[in-house]
């Protein structure tokens, strides 16, 4: 071997052994302030006072069923009626397709529209609704507004 490449491997072998030894001392995580004393106060015990619980009742809230029952006599009369609510169908359609563009256009005129599907005779039909609400006059008017609009026909459900 060459003596110049000699002196520099052994040259290399010097300074990587240095660094093996010196580095993890000059690196091992305490920094300056580490290596000083500092004065540290811990203070004394908090004294807490004990304080007894007051015995409270629990607030009774009356519910909107609290207030129906004494409006009405339950026992009675038995129970109350179910709130009917309406719907009106706009379209049937044997294409999905259609049925969603129709359903958009009415959404963006303001309408609360939605589809559903159903089969009959083995085919699938896509029926359009407006609603469900539960004032029958707001319907007959939306009804009454797209017959002359846009010549709709369109017909009073009970929903579900």
């Amino acid at each position: 071997m060459d003596k110049i490449l000699q002196q520099r491997l052994v040259g290399a072998v010097v300074l990587v052994a240095l660094g093996v030894i010196l580095l993890p001392a000059l690196l091992d995580g305490n920094g300056y302030s580490s290596r000083h004393d500092r004065n540290i106060q811990i203070p004394a015990k908090p004294q807490f006072t004990i304080v007894e619980e007051e015995k409270l009742e629990p607030a009774v809230i009356p519910t909107p069923m609290d207030a129906r029952r004494e409006t009405l006599d339950l026992a009675s009369e038995g129970p109350p009626e179910p709130i009917q609510s309406w719907t009106l169908q706009v379209g049937t359609f044997s294409q999905e397709d259609n049925a969603l563009a129709f359903r958009t256009t009415l959404r963006k005129q303001g309408y609360t529209a939605y589809l559903e599907s159903s089969r009959s005779n083995g085919e699938k039909s896509y029926r359009v609704f407006i609603g469900p609400e539960l004032e029958i006059a707001q319907l007959e008017k939306i009804k009454a507004k797209l017959k002359a609009e846009k010549n709709i026909d369109a017909f009073m459900l009970r929903h579900p």
